[in-house]
């Protein structure tokens, strides 16, 4: 955080160095993100992300949208725009953000060129059925993923909220891993506390829960120790492997 002095033992710990919070996903037939913060950029670069045919959008604050024009280069060598799924709600905001791009003038080869696709139900992405769910967060409804493969519940996507309803519980229980909104150890307005978050994952069932959305009052290894082991707070660079075989994590 801007204006911080930390103690060398915390900033020692590369895990505790945490950009905003996107996922990138990929299967044998897709490979997309959710959300584009604004440091999106850097992540592709530290990541060695070559491929994208996807964006999906959980919603329009700045935090999750505002690297988006980053996407112009995997434009480049596509026929027709990037598809970009969003609820109505988030496309009204990206439109208007974003302008430039979404207005439907004409735009030079190079830019980012979006296809937009308003998610309003279920919806098929390569590989996955996709199902969103609604999120409350503050006056903003946030969108929650749900990606099926072969009848199976692979992976939730639950960022930004302050509860998970009923509704979307139903949808979201018995997926093998769920990555969770759990922004601080302390109560917060419009975001999942630690112990909010620890309590949902209990409800769902769910192999493996991360925790996302972290601020830096999180001392990784520290909190981590106080977490049941099936839950695992996220870091940059963090790899998964959702299959058969369950659920495991790169080194």
């Amino acid at each position: 955080m801007v204006g911080v002095d930390y103690p060398p033992e915390f900033l020692a710990n590369p895990r505790n160095h945490r950009t905003r919070p996107s996922l990138y996903v990929w299967t044998d037939e897709i490979a997309f993100v959710i959300d584009t913060t604004p440091e999106f950029r850097m992540q592709l670069l530290r990541e060695k992300v070559r491929r994208l045919d996807a964006v999906l959008v959980t919603h329009g604050h700045t935090d999750h949208i505002m690297g988006m024009d980053d996407c112009r280069r995997f434009c480049w060598e596509r026929d027709g725009g990037l598809p970009v799924h969003a609820s109505p709600e988030t496309m009204a905001v990206l439109r208007r953000v974003f302008d430039y791009a979404f207005s439907g003038r004409p735009i030079p080869k190079g830019y980012f060129v979006p296809d937009p696709r308003v998610v309003d139900g279920p919806f098929e992405l390569g590989d996955l059925r996709v199902t969103p769910v609604a999120l409350p967060h503050g006056r903003t409804t946030c969108t929650g993923y749900v990606f099926k493969q072969g009848g199976r519940k692979r992976l939730a996507y639950l960022t930004d909220c302050k509860t998970v309803p009923e509704a979307a519980m139903e949808v979201v229980a018995g997926t093998s891993a769920v990555v969770l909104d759990a922004l601080r150890p302390q109560p917060h307005p419009t975001h999942l506390s630690t112990a909010e978050a620890v309590e949902v994952c209990s409800r769902l069932g769910a192999e493996r829960c991360f925790f996302t959305h972290l601020t830096h009052d999180y001392d990784h290894d520290v909190d981590q120790a106080k977490l049941p082991p099936d839950i695992t707070l996220a870091y940059d660079g963090l790899q998964v492997r959702v299959s058969e075989d369950g659920v495991t994590l790169s080194p």
